[in-house]
C-alpha cells in the first residue's frame, strides 16, 4: 500500500515526464473512478456543437489518457455521538 507521499511523488513525477499530449495542449492528473488520471486538458473540455463533439469522440483515443495510481477516496470521519 502506498501512502500519500509516495502518491503524490509518483504523481508529480508522471506530470512532468508527460506534461504535453501529441495535440500540444498540458496534461492534467485527474481523480476519476477510484484512480489518478493523467489526461490531455482537451478530454475534459465542453465541446459545443455537434461537429465538435463528433471530432473529439474520433480523435480522443490520440490523445493522453494514462493510469497513475489507484487511490480510492478517504473514508468519512466517524461522528461522535453524545450519550
Amino acid at each position: 500500500m502506498n501512502n500519500d507521499r509516495q502518491i503524490v511523488d509518483l504523481i508529480e513525477r508522471t506530470n512532468d515526464a508527460k506534461p504535453y499530449c501529441a495535440c500540444g495542449r498540458h496534461t492534467t492528473p485527474i481523480w476519476r473512478d477510484g484512480a489518478v488520471w493523467l489526461e490531455c486538458a482537451s478530454l475534459s473540455q465542453p465541446h459545443e456543437g455537434r461537429i465538435a463533439r463528433i471530432l473529439a469522440g474520433i480523435a480522443a483515443p490520440t490523445h493522453v489518457r494514462d493510469h497513475i495510481v489507484d487511490v480510492p477516496p478517504a473514508p468519512e470521519p466517524m461522528l461522535e455521538t453524545a450519550a
